[in-house]
């Protein structure tokens, strides 16, 4: 939707959706099945590739010239595939990946320190990689924000925290123990926090509902091989094992990540955001339990593999903080509950033609969004819509006619809605519809795809408005209402929405 028009437009003045949409580009296209398959050729022809570059690796040493060259030669490779990536799928949006792409360029900068013998400028611009590709996954995977899915970023903050605390105790902390010349520096040692960074981003897209396509299970799996690789070497280093060389291993994560990139599936991971997961399954209570235990168990573990010798200020910090974390879940579970109480009761109010919730049921739950959306700030959208020229169908087809088109109108729209929509029958021929972290664009949308599933060959004259973050319901319902008289002043079949600002 042109929000520059709704700028334009006095509060409260209903504007002609027609309008608006006239000023949208256009949607896009279906895509080309030619395309995609010459798409995905190429990106086959990409992993092909890749495992002719990684077992020629296992060929090579990377002290000698030529594994050398194919080391620096690799991230330099990672951002020019994610580019041409970029370039034949055209994602939108597209800066998230070319960020992506820059960590390959970080990684080439900090080669050139590194050999020109600037460690201490190296390892710095080394560490700066991890959080420039967390942002940038985290981006182009759209996750949920802190407030629509309060519940998931407190389980992979969990998780992570006790990622972090056993990466610390049974990792960092032998590492240091160990005051080698190759892992004395300080910033050497604390490069498995970004693995453990990349980790807790990998956990954020599983406690979401997402796409789960070729290009996420690249990244995913890019990400565990990534991680494996360093820990595997660093384990190597604290026990005093001798273990193969695993630049190739380390040159298949990269050439995944790319080939995410490459993957037709991309533009629809880039253009489906994350949604938020609503229930609490027993896998997940079982998931957030062995994470509260980790502190303890973690600290066992470590007195039992350093001899006694455990990091009791490190452990403390981490109970405190799976603690405040558990904590916090907790308050959130018990205003899941109080909420899911409050639904179930204005459900428990039935229409009994449409089997949709009635007016009081629609009252209190309206009441109840507005007082959700006041706390956590989040937008609502209220739509009232009213069938054209009821009275006249009724009168020509009867009151069983009459009946037949509000059930199956009302059964239409229900399965073109969103789970967190709420339909309802708002009286005689008009429903009152909310649409739950969603603006009058997002809103405008979805009464389209109403106007398309309208049955009986029947229309309808619709008026929205958005909560402007202080009125009451009777105060938006009054705009939504005053946009609905105005749909059907100016013809009706017609949607307008209220201007606010």
């Amino acid at each position: 939707m042109t929000q520059a028009l709704l700028n334009r437009a006095e509060p409260g003045e209903p504007v002609d959706v027609a309008v608006l949409r006239a000023g949208e580009p256009d949607a896009e296209p279906e895509p080309d099945p030619a395309r995609q398959a010459k798409l995905t050729r190429i990106w086959r022809f990409w992993l092909a590739g890749a495992l002719l570059y990684c077992v020629g690796q296992l060929f090579t040493t990377p002290t000698g010239p030529v594994g050398g060259l194919m080391t620096i030669a690799m991230p330099l490779i990672f951002s020019a595939g994610i580019a041409a990536g970029v370039w034949l799928n055209r994602p939108r949006p597209s800066w998230p990946w070319l960020l992506l792409a820059s960590a390959g360029l970080i990684t080439v900068l900090g080669y050139v320190f590194f050999f020109a013998g600037a460690t201490s400028v190296a390892f710095p611009v080394f560490m700066v990689i991890y959080p420039v590709e967390a942002a940038a996954l985290l981006f182009i995977v759209r996750s949920a924000s802190w407030r629509q899915d309060r519940a998931g970023m407190l389980d992979a903050l969990m998780i992570s925290v006790g990622l972090g605390l056993a990466c610390w105790l049974l990792v960092i902390t032998p590492l240091i123990r160990l005051k080698t010349e190759a892992y004395g520096d300080v910033y050497a040692a604390l490069f498995p926090f970004g693995d453990v960074l990349l980790l807790g981003v990998l956990i954020r897209f599983f406690t979401s509902i997402g796409q789960r396509n070729a290009a996420f299970w690249q990244l995913s799996v890019s990400i565990v091989v990534q991680a494996a690789t360093h820990m595997v070497s660093l384990a190597a280093m604290i026990f005093a094992v001798r273990t193969p060389d695993l630049a190739a291993v380390s040159s298949l994560a990269a050439f995944l990540m790319a080939g995410a990139a490459i993957h037709p599936s991309m533009r629809i991971l880039t253009g489906r955001p994350l949604r938020p997961v609503t229930d609490m399954t027993p896998r997940r209570v079982l998931l957030v339990n062995l994470t509260c235990m980790a502190a303890p168990v973690l600290l066992l573990a470590q007195g039992v593999l350093q001899d006694g010798r455990v990091d009791w200020v490190a452990a403390g910090i981490g109970c405190i903080l799976l603690f405040a974390l558990v904590t916090l879940r907790m308050v959130d579970l018990v205003g899941q509950v109080q909420d899911k109480a409050r639904q179930l009761d204005a459900v428990a109010h039935i229409d009994a033609l449409t089997a949709l919730p009635n007016r009081r049921a629609w009252d209190l739950e309206l009441d109840r969004r507005i007082a959700a959306a006041r706390r956590h700030g989040n937008p609502v959208v209220v739509a009232i819509i009213d069938l054209d020229y009821f009275k006249r169908y009724n009168d020509e087809f009867g009151h069983q006619g009459g009946d037949e088109l509000l059930t199956t109108a009302a059964a239409a729209w229900r399965n073109e809605l969103r789970p967190e929509d709420l339909l309802a029958r708002y009286g005689g021929e008009e429903f009152g519809a909310i649409f739950d972290h969603a603006r009058l664009g997002d809103a405008d949308h979805i009464i389209e795809r109403l106007q398309a599933v309208t049955p009986l060959g029947q229309t309808f004259s619709a008026g929205a408005a958005q909560w402007n973050g202080h009125e009451t319901a009777e105060e938006l319902l009054a705009r939504a209402d005053m946009a609905l008289y105005a749909a059907k002043r100016a013809g009706r079949d017609r949607v307008f929405v209220s201007a606010t600002r």
